[in-house]
């Protein structure tokens, strides 16, 4: 297959941003759909609402790569899956907050557990050595098992606990430890409530960090999270792209 690629936006300060697609068994993803959503930094307040439409998008080769073209900008999200799997065998891969401003590397995986809507920052009391990171894992397991006659205001397709055991968070690469686990109750939209959770996790060594990493930005900490849950045996990854302290 041909790697084919739409730019929806176009600059002339263009970078390259590429990877790989696979499966929770590490095997790629033929045709896979590649979306980046807007560049935030050309949005004004009035057209926020716009930050969902898609700027670029591509799909994979037989062997699960992609490679698109694209502004330099730091750009809100960028998603992947294969379209006919979409809630039938497999929920998305996520990343958010996405500094591009140099060739970067994006590896998706995917599986039927999603990680979405992942945030983070650093709490405001030293030592400053953790972070706290916020996000939503949906499970397809579950969203197919709810009731259509259910009148709860929670869509309760979260797994019911995290342990510590299920979870690795990456931060650079390099693996750390989870030191907090809590559930949260998050309202979404039209009365309706969805359950999150905020981990805190230990920033690594950063005399371990490989320099010049083509998945690494300078200035920001990518968080990967990687959850395999007990409960209903799915996989799920998604990444953040966290600024740090001081570099503004």
């Amino acid at each position: 297959m041909i790697l084919v690629s739409v730019s929806i936006s176009h600059g002339q300060n263009t970078v390259r941003i590429y990877g790989q697609v696979t499966d929770v068994n590490n095997q790629p993803v033929d045709s896979a759909s590649v979306w980046l959503k807007q560049n935030i930094d050309s949005l004004s307040s009035e057209n926020k609402a716009e930050i969902f439409k898609n700027s670029y998008e591509t799909f994979t080769d037989s062997n699960g790569f992609f490679s698109m073209e694209i502004e330099v900008g730091t750009y809100y999200c960028l998603y992947a899956i294969y379209e006919n799997d979409y809630g039938k065998t497999k929920l998305e891969y996520w990343a958010w907050n996405l500094p591009i401003y140099k060739d970067l590397e994006i590896n998706p995986k995917y599986d039927r557990m999603e990680i979405y809507g992942i945030n983070g920052f650093e709490p405001q009391r030293g030592p400053f050595n953790t972070y706290m990171i916020y996000f939503r894992p949906m499970s397809l397991t579950k969203a197919l098992g709810l009731s259509k006659e259910s009148k709860s205001d929670t869509i309760n397709i979260a797994p019911e606990t995290i342990s510590k055991e299920e979870i690795n968070v990456a931060v650079n690469g390099i693996k750390t430890e989870v030191v907090t686990i809590d559930k949260i109750r998050e309202y979404v939209r039209n009365g309706k409530y969805m359950f999150a959770y905020v981990i805190q996790i230990m920033k690594p060594d950063e005399s371990k960090q490989k320099p010049n990493n083509s998945e690494l930005v300078e200035g920001f900490d990518k968080i990967t999270i990687e959850l395999k849950s007990k409960e209903t045996n799915e996989f799920g990854k998604g990444e953040y792209f966290l600024k740090k302290i001081g570099e503004l």
